[in-house]
């Protein structure tokens, strides 16, 4: 994996401030411009897959970017399920003190057994969520995302290369944050992170493709949850 072309393919784009701070004002809509930002990442992904040589985006088809970015924060809370369970489990912890006699030994009962399982269950998601958006963009096919079983073994097949991904995404979210220390500069941190990130997808493509021999014309389905 190249990690440096990933950081710094986006100035080979003549356009690439154009795209990064509209990238960067979309994301400041709350709900719609996340979804946004999630297409954006994917579509990175695509063209850099398809052999683009611009990959970075423009914002000239909304339409598709929040469609592909449906699909991916669909996927996202599929896969986060079980996290928000244990995670709801834990907010109940007050509830489950107030009628108890004891209330402060079973809150620290509960947080002892709840928040190690919350972390432990977040560690076995994230590169099952991100094989499931690979899957997503190697079929163009939300079931086979969600298809449990073939995502299991695409991990199991290659686990430490999907750990460095996820490594890689704690790397770009950590990049993403330092421009919150001046408000202003997440307008470009953020989405310049996550076009970083929308690459790497774009190389875990390509090299899950050489492997396994998957298409690669990545036209976009008819409906958005195909």
């Amino acid at each position: 994996m190249d990690i440096g072309k990933a950081f710094s393919f986006v100035f080979d784009d003549e356009q690439w401030l154009t795209s990064i701070l509209i990238a960067g004002l979309l994301a400041l809509i709350p709900l719609i411009g996340q979804i946004l930002i999630i297409g954006y990442v994917l579509e990175t992904a695509r063209r850099l897959a398809a052999g683009n040589p611009r990959p970075l985006p423009q914002w000239d088809n909304f339409g598709e970017k929040f469609n592909l970015g449906l699909v991916g924060f669909g996927i996202a809370i599929v896969y986060a399920v079980p996290i928000i369970v244990v995670s709801l489990l834990f907010a109940c912890v007050p509830l489950f003190a107030a009628s108890a006699g004891d209330a402060g030994g079973i809150i620290v009962l509960l947080t002892l057994c709840l928040v190690p399982l919350i972390i432990l269950v977040a560690l076995v998601i994230q590169p099952l969520m991100l094989a499931g958006i690979v899957r997503y963009l190697q079929t163009n096919s939300f079931s086979e995302a969600i298809n449990f079983s073939a995502v299991i073994a695409m991990v199991r097949g290659d686990l430490g290369g999907w750990v460095v991904l996820w490594l890689l995404q704690i790397l770009c979210s950590f990049v993403a944050g330092v421009g919150g220390i001046i408000f202003i500069g997440i307008l470009f941190t953020l989405p310049y992170s996550q076009a970083v990130f929308g690459h790497l997808l774009g190389q875990k493509l390509i090299a899950l493709r050489s492997q396994n021999g998957y298409n690669t014309d990545f036209a976009p389905p008819a409906s958005p949850l195909v």
